[in-house]
């Protein structure tokens, strides 16, 4: 009896922690740590996404759809491009239960290929902000590390100000890797028809 209540008891252990590991793992994937001096916030995020940096790249960079795929988004464009430097424009509101703020920015965007990407508001709802984002192979993923500072131009309520910001960020970092997973799941599915196209037309060669 003693035997078989050990057994049960493990078992017990051994699916709570698969539960957990199931439910928790996507938050560990993504880490968002927000710090407040005075009116400025400093923004820290850390995410590890099972595709390519290329992949990764082509969706954090895809402005003119990003509003397709982040959901505090609710429309973004580049107006200007001269080779790796684009002008972009974006609007959405943050929300944390009955709050919402409303937001719109302009940002100048320089880009790295495919490692790097910086970022400088000249307009818009911010008074200041600069970021930086990198992207680093990780064996078969990608990591990727962000760094913000931004300085609001609307009064955010202290209690809640770190709090906004870091869960609008994560709902954007996670709309982003859900996209880069469903690209790269496309991608799949489309190889064997790509091979097979490649074999006929090596056939007909």
């Amino acid at each position: 009896m003693r035997v078989m209540r050990a057994c049960l008891a493990l078992l017990l252990v051994a699916s709570q922690a698969c539960l957990a590991q199931v439910f928790i793992t996507p938050e560990q994937d993504i880490s968002v740590h927000t710090e407040r001096d005075g009116d400025t916030l400093h923004v820290t995020v850390d995410m590890r996404v099972a595709v390519k940096p290329r992949r990764a790249w082509e969706v954090m960079t895809d402005f003119d759809r990003m509003a397709g795929f982040i959901p505090n988004l609710s429309s973004s464009k580049v107006v200007a491009r001269n080779g790796n430097l684009l002008k972009v424009a974006q609007k959405g509101a943050y929300t944390l239960g009955l709050w919402s703020f409303p937001f719109e920015s302009m940002r100048d965007v320089e880009l790295f290929p495919y490692s790097k990407v910086t970022s400088h508001a000249t307009g818009g709802s911010m008074k200041s902000m600069d970021s930086v984002t990198y992207l680093e192979a990780d064996g078969q993923n990608t990591r990727v590390n962000y760094n913000a500072t931004l300085t609001p131009t609307l009064s955010i309520p202290p209690l809640i100000g770190p709090s906004l910001v870091s869960s609008e960020v994560r709902e954007q970092f996670q709309g982003m890797r859900e996209e880069m997973m469903r690209r790269e799941q496309l991608a799949k599915q489309s190889e064997p028809h790509i091979a097979a196209v490649r074999k006929r037309g090596q056939r007909r060669a």
